[in-house]
């Protein structure tokens, strides 16, 4: 009896969802899809499309009106319509005359209970929970440019940008992914499986997933890499203006329409678009949002839907992203001939709270691809697309893939990789590194040279390289050589040698970092004015503990040579012998990163970074001759302060315990020079080698404000304060035959930056005044005063 009832319970339902019409909105001329288009049955009640214009309608319902903003209202007979595609055009609605009484602002009322609730209905904040995930992106022409294009057109570059629109995507890619999350921070998403359009490297295995934020509830929202201010952060009713448009009743629930976008005078990075709130709640049942006053050039464009799981939690089910590159014209016959991107991603099988073993966690990897991602078969791949795959997407991949063959896409990304590390491919074997070509220190003056290592094609887990280079002041040859071998890529895991026959910044202290061409050291090498000559033998280990924490450990044996005339009483000769040991730590707190194949990627720093290094001195090692200890310890963050701006500062402590010269101790971290490059975390009144101690702390403190928008491109002035303060002594400064002074009065400076003079897509140029002030400041006023230029980098 009880299989009958569901045999017959199964076949009621099926012919239910088999008598449901599917429709989906889209845009007339373009074909894209509409979100969130509100449709009026002429039998039940208003509801929603989905964010890719999709919607269902019982049988019995016979016409539908659909209304959205910034389109025209449309009724459609069903029995008239073609297919299951309506069409609404894009224009100006007539709308009833909107009368203002006095009074509160109904949209007000609203928000504030969304803004109050922001914690409780964070998706990423309270619960426990797992999904899965599929996500597409995909580039194409404008297809406003290609409806543009006449049909008698001979022009031969016109008909073939209609002939490819109308056949392929210029760029596909999918992945499959799923995540597990326990708060506050256990957090794990795996690249099960990716498909990349001419590329098979797991590089752009994450892209789709990372064009924007995964919900809307962060005070910050990512767009693109690029942040801007939630309306529903703590004072979004001050900073941006709300209007109720529409309201929708479904069921025992209310979706309230509120359009908002920033409020006339306020200045900070806003946005504009549409937020559905449910009254079930009072959550984010959908919203629309793209950039406010945008002078890029592009434009983009975010839509998420958020379904209300189990009766337990609103939680974020389909994500969309659009992206027109409207710089890149792609036929000046043709404006609107530009390319679009749109990305999507659609989330099931979402359970909250369920049980999930805290050991699948990896330290700090949030998300990681999975080994063999690149393989999953076509079949296979049918089983998790949200729609299936279209003849336009296999020949996509059927022609970029044969493209990206013949061509060696694949190649093209390990160059990329290879530069990000300062180095570029010189055949398939050899890197050339960057570094070692030109450089610039005020000591050896411009630094010509060459530095080449082994490739992984070549040694997979062992590199081999060496280098040589000449200074046109100093007028001496540097030259070294270094092997590393990778015991696992994965954990860090590696052990370094290295030997060299080169230069020892005097007083200064040398971290083992990756290159960065936006490293506040790389400029700092400007300034450095005192070295002495060193030969150098060493072995290192190097150990993540986690993803977040680097250990080093290093033993190495050394000849330093004094240079400029600078004499160490405790010594008969001017070199010695050094035998040094140590140890280097290195803590990024809470960072967390991708693991894409071997390559670690850091997500960013919201906490600060915490340094440490200690060198012992062992005297009679060997021919040693000092015996010491030397403590260097550092914290830095950079963090946005709400919409105000970006807060930089540094504290840092030093100390050495035993006599040492001047090569082994601190010199002041000065880099005073005028019409210089202004160089962060670092005393710019100081000229560089003026102050040395056997103790120092010091705090380094940078404070810019948030750009303020013009209309020209190439200016976006900011604002921005500088101050810092040092202390230090100096023990048995007697020894040392060199004029310096040593901080025991304290080092005060101040300064005033005007940044963003003239701006781009990846640089800022200002200026900067900077003054000395305190017990060194000189009597004369206007030697205290130091301009220098400011340039800034938005690549990050």
């Amino acid at each position: 009896m009880n299989k009958t009832i569901l045999l017959f319970l199964s076949v009621v339902s099926a012919f239910c969802t088999l008598a449901q019409q599917t429709f989906q909105i889209q845009e007339e001329g373009t074909n894209e899809p509409i979100p969130f288009v509100k449709v009026t049955p002429n039998v039940g009640t208003p509801f929603l499309s989905d964010l890719d214009g999709y919607f269902s309608l019982s049988d019995g319902v016979t016409s539908v009106e659909l209304n959205y903003t910034q389109y025209l209202d449309t009724t459609y007979v069903l029995s008239e319509v073609k297919g299951n595609v309506l069409h609404m055009k894009y224009g100006e609605q007539d709308v009833e005359e909107v009368v203002v009484v006095a009074g509160e602002n109904p949209a007000h009322r609203i928000m504030r209970k969304v803004i109050d609730r922001r914690k409780i209905n964070h998706p990423v904040k309270n619960d426990a929970f797992t999904y899965r995930s599929y996500s597409k992106f995909k580039i194409d022409i404008n297809p406003e440019a290609i409806a543009e294009i006449p049909e008698e057109t001979t022009d031969s570059n016109l008909i073939d940008m209609r002939d490819f629109s109308e056949d392929q995507h210029i760029f596909l890619m999918e992945s499959i992914s799923k995540r597990s999350f326990i708060p506050p921070y256990r957090d794990k998403e795996e690249i099960l499986a990716y498909k990349v359009s001419g590329i098979s490297d797991p590089l752009f295995s994450t892209f789709a997933k990372s064009l924007q934020s995964f919900h809307f509830y962060e005070n910050q929202f990512n767009l693109f890499g690029n942040q801007y201010v939630n309306p529903i952060a703590r004072g979004g009713i001050n900073r941006y203006l709300f209007i109720l448009e529409d309201t929708t009743i479904v069921n025992q629930d209310t979706t309230f329409t509120i359009f908002y976008r920033p409020r006339l005078g306020k200045v900070f990075n806003g946005m504009t678009g549409h937020l559905y709130i449910n009254t079930n709640g009072y959550a984010i049942e959908k919203v629309i949002a793209e950039p406010y006053g945008d002078s890029t050039g592009n434009s983009m464009r975010i839509v998420q839907e958020y379904a209300f799981v189990d009766g337990q939690k609103w939680f974020p089910s389909k994500l969309t992203t659009e992206i027109d590159f409207r710089s890149l014209e792609l036929d000046p016959n043709l404006k609107s001939a530009y390319l679009i991107g749109r990305g999507s991603s659609y989330i099931d099988e979402v359970k909250i709270n369920p049980e999930i073993d805290k050991k699948g966690f990896n330290d700090n990897i949030v998300v990681e691809t999975a080994e063999n991602a690149g393989e999953l078969e076509d079949e296979e791949w049918e089983k998790y697309r949200k729609y299936t795959i279209t003849d336009k997407e296999k020949e996509t991949y059927r022609v970029i893939d044969s493209i990206g063959e013949a061509n060696n896409f694949d190649r093209f990304i390990g160059v990329l990789k290879v530069l990000s590390e300062g180095k570029i491919p010189v055949g398939k074997m050899i890197n050339l590194d960057l570094q070692r070509l030109v450089t610039f220190r005020n000591y050896e003056g411009y630094r010509l040279g060459l530095g080449l290592e082994t490739s992984q094609n070549l040694m997979k887990n062992i590199q081999i390289g060496g280098y040589f280079g000449w200074g046109t002041r100093d007028k001496e040859w540097k030259y070294g050589g270094n092997a590393t071998f990778h015991i696992n890529r994965r954990k860090g895991i590696r052990f370094d040698l290295r030997y060299q026959q080169d230069l020892i910044e005097r007083g200064g202290t040398v971290y083992h970092d990756n290159y960065s061409l936006i490293s506040n050291d790389l400029y700092r090498q400007f300034f450095i004015s005192q070295m002495d000559r060193q030969r150098l033998g060493e072995l290192a280990f190097s150990w993540d503990i986690k993803a977040n924490i680097e250990l080093k450990m290093f033993g190495n044996y050394q000849r330093i040579w004094f240079t400029q005339g600078y004499e160490y009483t405790q010594l008969e000769a001017n070199e010695l012998d050094v035998f040094e040991s140590g140890v280097e730590f290195t803590w990024n707190i809470l960072e967390k990163s991708m693991l894409i194949g071997t390559q670690k990627v850091s997500l960013g720093k919201k906490y600060p970074q915490i340094r440490f290094k200690a060198a012992r001195g062992w005297k009679g090692v060997a021919e040693s001759e000092l015996d010491y200890l030397r403590l260097n310890a550092e914290i830095n963050h950079t963090a946005n302060i709400g919409t105000l701006g970006k807060l930089q500062w540094k504290l840092a402590a030093m100390k050495v315990i035993g006599d040492v010269p001047l090569t082994f101790a601190h010199n002041g971290n000065g880099t005073n020079q005028f019409w210089n490059v202004s160089v962060p975390n670092t005393f710019e009144t100081m000229p560089f080698g003026s102050f040395f101690t056997t103790e120092q702390a010091n705090l380094f403190l940078r404070f810019t404000f948030r750009s303020i928008k013009t209309k020209a491109k190439w200016n976006q002035p900011k604002f921005g304060l500088h101050h810092a303060i040092g202390f230090g002594n100096f023990a048995n400064r007697e020894a040392h035959q060199w004029t310096f002074e040593t901080m025991d009065k304290g080092f005060y400076e101040a300064g005033f930056i005007f940044d963003g003079m003239l701006t781009n897509n990846f640089t800022s140029i200002g200026l900067g005044v900077f003054y000395r002030y305190g017990y060194y400041a000189d009597p004369d006023w206007k030697q205290n005063l130091v301009p220098k230029l400011v340039v800034s980098f938005t690549l990050e």
